[in-house]
């Protein structure tokens, strides 16, 4: 049974993979503008996030007023780095797009100190 969760993590992290790396290249050649890119990415996710959670019978329901506020900033940011990022795409190449799209762990293990109260160490960034 262990195996077959191991084989299962596997897979789910070879297709994660595989739509983050894929992600550069079609936001590049698709010739489409960067608005209407990002307008039917996020639908998409939304309704495969959303029958996602059906399926696992995840409640979507925000009861604290503070997660709500989270949730909300969250949403700002992830969507202008979509913008961000999808326009860079449009204007540099796709090698650029993926080097600023990986430097997000960077980021956050040098903004996480301001938002928790978790002293900040040197050594996570190695």
């Amino acid at each position: 049974m262990k195996e077959k969760s191991h084989l299962n993590h596997l897979l789910l992290l070879t297709a994660g993979t595989l739509f983050i790396s894929t992600s550069g290249a079609l936001g590049k050649y698709i010739d489409l503008p960067t608005p209407v890119i990002i307008w039917w990415r996020s639908i998409l996710a939304a309704v495969f996030l959303f029958l996602f959670c059906i399926y696992k019978g995840i409640s979507l329901k925000i009861n604290n007023s503070k997660d709500r506020w989270t949730f909300f900033v969250a949403a700002v940011f992830l969507g202008a780095h979509w913008i961000t990022y999808f326009y860079a795409l449009k204007l540099s190449n796709v090698a650029i797009g993926m080097l600023s799209l990986f430097t997000f762990p960077v980021i956050i293990a040098l903004l996480e100190p301001l938002f928790s109260k978790i002293k900040f160490d040197l050594f996570i960034l190695y």
